[in-house]
């Protein structure tokens, strides 16, 4: 987009006679702007003119998340899960009998269990680290909260100059859940078997940048001038101030972008020469998720879904056991045995994510005609009904 087209964006959008995919070219040349050195904008008028429309562009109200009702869907392969207060109850079409749950060893599910690796290469365990002050790093305090939370506090040296950003890391384990405040007041939740790189402290870079390995989900201090950007093997997001949830697993065929508030700007990596919309990259509004595998797809999101593990819950909407298999994997640190995982069982329904492994495996053999048995933290499909 040249000056000229802009300019005449800013005034259709002023005048309010954007439509929705104009809207979508303002947001995804605001966020390139703010991102890349290339774009040029010497008018101050017109910056000014930018930042006061982005403000606008950015107060969208924060996707509500309705009542979860779940309703009886009987199809072929199908499997319905119904809750009733902290029960769940399961009923699978073909009926019959139910097999009975053999367990070898039972587990416990996961819980806040992380490890923070500083600058300098020391590495604590924060599940076993006291509360309080945790280390002291140039210009950030780094401390743990009695509820957990790993928290990082700018310190009277917090607007000294750097040259080179001193980078720390979160890790959760299989097994392993934590929640970190970032120097700038985003805060993070970091689901298990995750990974999230960041400086200690983003004062005078021009962006906030950080890297996730696994699954978060982000609140992000709005800063206009100062872009909150995630890259993931696949892709790179960017943002001003937004919510949004964000799964990239190495052991996951898609990337997956949620939002619930403002706008981001999703780029997919690689050796693009000439990116197209809608396929390389995409502005997501609220309510919205993009897929990506070889490109990136975006449609209506499933919130209740996307952000159930924040809440301590599992929840299945037609997904097939290999994939809840893997939820479960790396939820309660165990390992899957794959070779007789059926691909033509599909659940839908809601368990806690605090009850033992055995409980939620229960559940499924009663629902799918399945029996499991978990031997030396193994899980293994032993008999299966056709």
């Amino acid at each position: 987009m040249n000056k000229e087209e802009l300019k005449s964006l800013l005034e259709k959008f002023d005048a309010g006679h954007c439509t929705a995919e104009e809207v979508g070219m303002l947001e995804s040349w605001y966020l390139q702007w703010r991102t890349d050195e290339e774009i040029d904008l010497a008018d101050a008028e017109a910056e000014q003119r930018i930042d006061h429309i982005w403000s606008r562009l950015d107060e969208e109200p924060e996707v509500q998340k309705t009542p979860l009702r779940l309703w009886p869907r009987f199809a072929a392969a199908a499997v319905i899960l119904i809750a009733l207060s902290s029960a769940l109850f399961f009923y699978f079409h073909r009926g019959g009998s139910t097999p009975a749950m053999i367990a070898k060893q039972d587990v416990p599910a996961g819980g806040n269990k992380a490890y923070l690796t500083l600058a300098d290469g020391k590495r604590i365990v924060l599940n076993d680290a006291a509360n309080g002050q945790l280390a002291k790093e140039t210009g950030v305090a780094i401390s743990k909260s009695a509820d957990g939370q790993l928290i990082y506090t700018l310190s009277d040296q917090g607007t000294a100059q750097i040259t080179q950003p001193r980078y720390n890391k979160i890790e959760t384990p299989k097994g392993g859940q934590y929640q970190v405040v970032l120097p700038d007041g985003t805060k993070v939740w970091l689901n298990s078997a995750s990974s999230l790189r960041f400086p200690a402290m983003f004062t005078n870079l021009k962006t906030r940048e950080v890297e996730l390995n696994g699954e978060a989900y982000f609140e992000v201090a709005h800063n206009k001038k100062q872009p909150f950007i995630v890259k993931t093997a696949r892709q790179e997001l960017s943002v001003l101030g937004t919510h949004f949830n964000l799964s990239s697993y190495a052991d996951e065929d898609v990337t997956k972008t949620t939002l619930l508030q403002g706008a981001v700007l999703i780029r997919r990596l690689g050796d693009i020469v000439n990116p197209v919309e809608g396929k390389d990259f995409a502005v997501l509004k609220p309510g919205q998720q993009a897929t990506l595998r070889k490109s990136i797809q975006t449609g209506p999101a499933d919130i209740e879904m996307a952000t159930a593990w924040k809440e301590g819950n599992f929840l299945f909407k037609e997904l097939d056991l290999k994939s809840i298999l893997r939820q479960l994997s790396r939820w309660y640190d165990v390992e899957v045995d794959y070779s007789h995982v059926p691909e033509n069982r599909f659940f839908m329904g809601f368990i806690s994510r605090s009850v033992n492994l055995s409980k939620v495996l229960e559940m499924l053999e009663i629902a799918g005609g399945i029996q499991f048995e978990i031997d030396e933290k193994t899980i293994k499909v032993i008999n299966l009904k056709h």
